[in-house]
């Protein structure tokens, strides 16, 4: 019997280091093949120019960590590279190469020639981060050309400028809560963070505007909204950081209730959704708004979810906020800097609305100076970072050969700061957009270009406008001493590290 018990164990340990030798082995040739494969694309893009790889496998990764560990954003740290190597910049991303242009006709051909499709790798991290969904297969995120072409074709009707002027009383009344709340803090000696004004008026307007909801952000210190937007935004920031994360199982502490913030707003634009879908069964009266256009697209689409639309709600919710609320922040920054350009301004509202406050569509054209301001906000301060692109075939950028399946990044921050292009372009002027003169070509693009141009530009716009306009009519804001450098934080978008403090006291530029 021992015997048979020692012959048995013998045999399992037999078939155990059998196992094993067989699992490392495996191991052993998986990371051999894989050497061997980057081996061989390190040799495909040798040609392209680009800092040395910090590591074999880890590539550009150490370089990139050390400059943010520095408070250097990714697009200022390519603005850097670029100065030494080029208008084309080779970066890898552990075992990933992606190129970053910054020269202004090959990011025209990219973008409008070649008409480059989205980085699907990229923009699915948008679309679900970490695994989670949020913005799915929306407007922003949908990389099918041909689904994104009917989806938007539906969708353009209710971004016009014609439905858009009839929608001035909302843009107004949002306003006017908005000013309520910063009267109660209009001492003179109150610290308020103006970038978290912005996001709650924001939020407010795109809900009422876009969905005939309320929200109720400006007046709820505790609404969870403005949390929910930003975890879900600095959640996808960090799934593209991290894109191993998801495959190996891994939990960052910078995941603390994303899925949470996700599940809120997904449902409540579910809920959102549900009650339109039955108003219109009731065949009660609904407005003609951005969700009447998203059911319209669910009619004309039966292959559509009811999750798809959820997709549509949270991009026109979470980007359409985010963007405006930041180049908000980012131009009343550099207005306050300014005195001679504020002044200018209170100069133009004073002409324009004297003591009305109510802001008219015809009064957006004779803001011609806010708007060339708000226009030099988005040049020197760009809320959208750039865009991201493959090459679905091998191309020739600059002399270079492109391999098929090439990430391309183009950066809105580096060709808007173009020296060649841009007279004195680390200064802050707003002439530079006045009609007399001529905007450089192919270096403007705040709102993207070519058929992937943002179908919220114009409502963008319209807010802008008429937020700032009413602000500077009311109040007279000062910066905390100690700003001096806007200093910017990478969370999907661009924002001003630190929000913008100020303090407020009624300007007392209107007579009743």
């Amino acid at each position: 019997m021992r015997l048979v018990y020692f012959v048995s164990e013998m045999a399992l340990a037999f078939v155990l280091s059998a196992i094993f030798i067989a699992v490392v082995s495996l191991l052993s040739l998986i990371f051999t093949a894989f050497s061997i494969y980057l081996v061989y694309i390190h040799w495909r893009f040798s040609h392209i120019p680009g800092p040395k790889r910090d590591s074999f496998f880890l590539g550009n990764v150490p370089l990139i960590r050390r400059e943010r560990e520095k408070g250097k954003i990714m697009s200022e740290l390519m603005q850097e590279l670029h100065s030494i190597y080029g208008p084309v910049v080779l970066m890898w991303g552990f075992h990933r190469p992606f190129l970053f242009v910054s020269d202004r006709e090959l990011a025209k051909k990219c973008l409008l020639t070649l008409n480059l499709p989205k980085n699907p790798r990229v923009y699915g991290h948008l679309g679900y981060p970490f695994g989670h969904r949020l913005l799915g297969r929306g407007l922003v995120t949908e990389t099918d050309h041909g689904v994104w072409q009917k989806q938007r074709a539906l969708l353009n009707p209710a971004f016009h400028r014609r439905y858009l002027m009839n929608l001035m009383s909302a843009f107004n009344n949002s306003c006017d809560l908005f000013l309520a709340k910063l009267d109660e803090m209009a001492d003179g000696e109150t610290v308020v963070n103006m970038a978290e004004e912005f996001a709650r008026v924001t939020l407010d307007v795109i809900g009422k505007v876009a969905f005939d909801i309320d929200v109720d952000v400006i007046r709820d210190a505790n609404s969870p909204f403005p949390s929910a937007v930003s975890k879900g935004l600095k959640g996808v920031q960090e799934s593209i950081r991290t894109p191993f994360s998801q495959l190996l199982g891994l939990v960052f502490p910078s995941q603390s209730g994303l899925a949470e913030a996700i599940k809120f707003i997904r449902e409540f634009a579910g809920k959102v959704l549900k009650e339109r879908q039955e108003a219109v069964l009731r065949e009660d009266e609904t407005p003609n708004d951005i969700l009447a256009h998203i059911l319209k697209v669910a009619e004309s689409e039966s292959s559509l979810s009811f999750e798809d639309l959820i997709d549509q709600f949270v991009t026109f919710f979470v980007a359409g906020q985010e963007t405006t609320s930041n180049q908000l922040s980012f131009t009343l920054f550099e207005i306050l800097k300014h005195p001679n350009v504020e002044n200018r301004i209170i100069q133009e509202i004073e002409t324009v609305l004297g003591s009305r406050q109510f802001v008219e569509h015809k009064d957006l054209g004779n803001l011609q100076y806010l708007g060339q301001t708000l226009k030099e906000g988005l040049r020197f301060h760009p809320p959208v970072g750039g865009t991201t692109r493959i090459t679905t075939k091998e191309e020739n950028l600059g002399g270079l050969t492109i391999p098929a399946g090439t990430s391309i990044n183009i950066s809105w921050f580096i060709l808007q700061r173009l020296s060649d292009a841009w007279s004195e372009p680390e200064k802050f002027d707003p002439d530079r957009f006045s009609p007399d003169k001529q905007i450089p070509q192919s270096v403007y693009y705040p709102f993207s270009v070519g058929p992937r141009t943002c179908i919220g530009q114009t409502f963008a716009q319209f807010e802008a406008r008429v937020l700032m306009a009413r602000l500077l009519q009311e109040f007279e804001l000062t910066l905390l001493p100690g700003q001096h450098k806007m200093i910017h934080e990478e969370r999907l978008t661009l924002r001003p590290k630190g929000g913008v403090l100020c303090t407020i006291k009624r300007r007392g530029l209107k007579q009743e």
